[in-house]
């Protein structure tokens, strides 16, 4: 179970940082001090091919503006990988001031962004959830006010991993250490909704449950397909939602449509703790 603690958003950017000065060392000396400690996560989950994590790129621990309170926080597995951009690279080692700099500005200055399948998805969720219509293009202004991406794991990778449904201890012990950080910075900010997307949140909150309080289970019925499990839990003032697909399949095969993610899922969520 992951341990709540008094901790402040501090640890986390303590550790975001650490981590970063190792990467940035690495990068500026030409050692292998971050690449073979990203290497050894890769080869303890056995992730290979598209699924491997960057070894070369910063770690990518948040997106969006982290020295403010946000409306909403999204937990994601990993950040996304199109190609190594050597310029991304090089203004990352500039420092730490402009480390968080690039990852505040990543909403409005990056067109991956606007491409971005995954927030695509969220956009529709999050606007739902705000009684606002979304546009065709995604308003990186309102995103970076109002919601705050967090990474479980901070490194790039072309494609996403099926996590098992079943974890050993060395693979879980890597996870709930992450979980940990993760959990006070949410704390910290209290974000009026926290969301999680896909199977493997399901297994590591649900039914591994890795928090201290029981999350209740809703089965929402899409227009097409099968139910859709969604999971509640409020703890000190924040919403926690676990929905049991991940946004981008669930849009691609699984039953889900646009109508359900800014209209159906949001009503369903705001109805609940009405």
């Amino acid at each position: 179970m992951v341990k709540r603690s008094s901790r402040s958003d501090t640890t986390f950017l303590r550790d975001a940082k650490n981590q970063y000065t190792v990467w940035k060392t690495s990068y500026k000396k030409g050692n292998k001090k971050y690449s073979d400690k990203v290497k050894k996560i890769n080869e303890s989950f056995k992730l290979k091919k598209a699924y491997k994590f960057n070894t070369e790129l910063a770690p990518k621990f948040w997106a969006g503006d982290i020295d403010k309170p946000p409306k909403f926080i999204v937990v994601s597995l990993n950040p996304g990988l199109k190609k190594v951009r050597k310029k991304s690279m090089e203004s990352d080692a500039q420092g730490w001031k402009e480390y968080k700099e690039n990852r505040k500005s990543w909403f409005k200055k990056r067109k991956d962004f606007q491409k971005s399948s995954y927030w695509k998805q969220v956009n529709k969720l999050i606007c739902g959830m705000d009684n606002k219509t979304p546009g065709k293009k995604i308003d990186s202004d309102y995103i970076t006010k109002n919601v705050l991406n967090l990474n479980l794991f901070p490194y790039h990778s072309k494609k996403t991993k099926d996590y098992p449904t079943k974890f050993n201890v060395k693979d879980l012990k890597i996870v709930i250490d992450n979980l940990d950080l993760l959990f006070d910075l949410i704390e910290a900010k209290k974000p009026k909704y926290c969301f999680f997307s896909g199977k493997v949140w399901e297994t590591l909150l649900i039914e591994y449950k890795l928090f201290s309080t029981k999350f209740k289970e809703k089965k929402y019925k899409p227009k097409r397909k099968n139910n859709f499990r969604i999971y509640f839990l409020k703890q000190n003032r924040i919403r926690y939602v676990v929905l049991n697909r991940f946004f981008v399949r669930a849009l691609s095969g699984e039953g889900i449509t646009d109508d359900d993610l800014i209209n159906g899922i949001p009503k369903f969520i705001k109805k609940y703790w009405a």
